[in-house]
């Protein structure tokens, strides 16, 4: 989409940031809805997760080995009574008797007690009768370290982690504003070959560990009876996470803000030298994210079985660095160092990306707009680099005061549901905007502000509807999943923005800024595509279905689907190919034909 269809409408109208599309489609309250928007996501909802992320692997490599906590196991009777707690590791370095907590509750009938700095049993008291469980029953434990009985051994220091972000903000802050995009970009390409080899690396290693046994060891034992089958990409419609029908409606819309919409990613095609080069850029980046279900996700599935062996705890956030610390350490040769300096370099680039990005904003579409028009090249170098200052000492505070670092629960997903809040009504002003030459600046500014709306407000309403209606909570769950809200939060936005444009007069000169109109697709070519698109999607549903009767396996389905794709880029690749006089390998079609049949086999291969 943003090679194709968005991208083009960009480069074509000359536009800085995408705030500068929307005003010139729209007007500039669609200019300043989105910048504000863009600013929230990247420095609040972004940022504020990547110095986390940043400041809590830092502090777990250079703390050296600080203790371990213990992991035990309950025993609940046919009536749910907890009779007993197995302990599966004693734990090291404890200094005081941890808190036992039962689904990470505190309770007041668990004592833990200590022998040599490890728990050594916990003793159930006559409190806990009259207390009943639903199985599953999980035991964990906090507090306890030596030198902080606040945290647990091997748990990040609060100190010193907020010693961490402060050193983060000081290092990217200060190449970002000496060096300016090129230094993103420049720094970018080192920081992802380093990670990407890095990842490869871990990836390897652990796979070759004996309780994996490879990747198709792990596939049979994850969905074997042990397993919980995480190699399933499509859950039941009530899953709290990962619904199927949230991956096929909202993760789509959350996709086309990624991809399209979002100034921190689509900055850096814009800078590209030629519309070619920019493409290919997108399509080689496409490829690259192919790598992660195999060494990212991939390599965390298997990282949970190895745990669960080993019996250690850990935190989502701190697999990778404890897969470093476990399984690369001993080998030597420097690779800890090396490994973590790509991860590291990836979170530093993600977030000196995000500063530029907020900083060109706030500099181009209020500053310069609004404030001085006049203002020359030197003096917006120097408002930019007050704002990258500005945002760094914001995200940093909001980080040491809202994010815990020792946190179990996922940061993606946390970024993920609150960018999801804010993008739906973003989304659908930007196509509707391309392809629909109706649209009015009214429509637009009221799709963008209904969207914020809506995403807050249904979770709340479905909540209400959800009470006492078990029909509704076993399709969609007792709370409504981000993904879902997003979707339903989309299509409400594209009913505001079509009722106000009808109720409004259109510009005719903006009318023509869509894809029609700025002559990037012919009125045949489009119908041609929409077409085209209805039918695959009858396709890969028609396949979907016959894999849910059994009539054929994933793999069939995943080739079928893949040859299916490829083979519709390869008909335009040769048809543009002929029309330029050039090989069909040198049409960047051709290669983009790869990689969507890639992602297509893969949407079947992990059904």
């Amino acid at each position: 989409m943003l090679c194709y269809f968005f991208l083009p409408v960009y480069r074509k109208l000359n536009v800085y940031t995408l705030s500068d599309y929307l005003s010139k489609r729209y007007d500039d309250r669609s200019r300043v809805s989105y910048a504000l928007i863009m600013v929230i996501i990247m420095v609040v909802i972004q940022m504020v997760p990547g110095f986390y992320i940043g400041s809590r692997s830092i502090n777990i490599l250079l703390q050296g080995d600080t203790g371990r906590k213990a992991v035990a196991e309950a025993v609940v009777s046919d009536d749910g009574k907890l009779t007993k707690i197995n302990i599966l590791h004693g734990g090291e370095s404890y200094g005081s008797a941890p808190k036992v907590l039962i689904n990470n509750k505190e309770t007041d009938f668990l004592d833990a007690t200590l022998t040599a700095g490890k728990v050594d049993k916990i003793i159930i008291n006559s409190t806990a009768q009259g207390s009943t469980f639903d199985s599953p029953v999980s035991i964990s434990f906090a507090g306890g370290n030596i030198e902080n009985p606040e945290i647990s051994p091997g748990d990040v220091d609060p100190f010193k982690y907020k010693l961490g972000i402060l050193i983060m903000a000081l290092v990217t802050g200060t190449y970002v504003i000496l060096g300016g995009l090129k230094a993103v970009i420049i720094t970018d390409v080192i920081q992802s070959v380093l990670l990407l080899l890095a990842g490869l690396l871990v990836a390897f290693i652990t796979f070759s560990q004996p309780e994996i046994g490879g990747w198709a060891n792990l596939m049979a034992r994850d969905l074997g009876a042990e397993g919980v089958e995480r190699f399933h990409l499509y859950n039941a419609s009530n899953h709290p996470a990962l619904p199927w029908t949230g991956v096929l409606s909202g993760l789509m819309v959350l996709h086309f803000y990624y991809w399209g919409t979002n100034q921190f990613i689509v900055q850096r095609a814009l800078s590209a030298v030629s519309d070619k080069e920019a493409k290919m850029g997108i399509i080689a980046a496409g490829f690259f994210k192919l790598l992660i279900p195999f060494f990212s996700i991939g390599t965390g599935i298997a990282a949970f079985y190895l745990f669960k062996d080993r019996n250690l705890e850990v935190a989502q956030d701190a697999v990778f660095i404890k897969l470093l610390t476990e399984l690369i350490a001993p080998i030597g040769f420097g690779l800890v160092g090396l490994i973590a300096a790509g991860m590291i370099g990836a979170i530093l680039s993600s977030l000196d990306s995000m500063m530029n990005s907020a900083a060109t904003i706030m500099t181009f579409d209020l500053y310069k707009k609004y404030i001085n028009p006049n203002a020359d090249d030197r003096k917006l170098i120097s408002i930019g680099r007050i704002w990258i200052i500005t945002f760094i000492i914001l995200a940093g505070f909001i980080t040491i005061y809202t994010m815990d670092p020792n946190s179990k629960d996922s940061f993606f997903l946390h970024v993920a549901k609150h960018q999801g809040n804010l993008i739906a009504g973003v989304v659908v002003a930007f196509f509707l905007g391309m392809c629909w030459k109706r649209a009015t600046a009214a429509g637009g500014v009221a799709a963008i502000i209904a969207g914020v709306i809506f995403s807050y407000s249904i979770p709340v309403l479905y909540g209400n509807l959800a009470e006492g209606n078990q029909p509704l909570i076993d399709l969609f769950g007792e709370k409504l999943n981000f993904m879902h809200g997003a979707f339903l939060s989309a299509i409400l936005s594209i009913l505001v923005h079509i009722l106000v444009s009808l109720k409004t007069q259109p510009d005719q000169e903006k009318g023509k800024l869509t894809w029609t109109g700025l002559q990037i697709f012919s009125p045949q070519e489009l119908s041609v595509f929409v077409k085209t698109l209805i039918f695959c999607v009858a396709v890969y549903a028609t396949l979907a279905t016959l894999v849910v009767m059994g009539t054929i396996s994933p793999t069939i389905a995943a080739f079928i689907g893949a040859v299916w794709t490829f083979g519709c880029f390869y008909v335009s690749a040769s048809r543009k190919a002929k029309q330029a006089g050039i090989s069909v390998y040198r049409e960047d079609r051709f290669w983009a034909g790869g990689l969507a049949g890639s992602a297509i086999f893969m949407l079947f291969y992990f059904f």
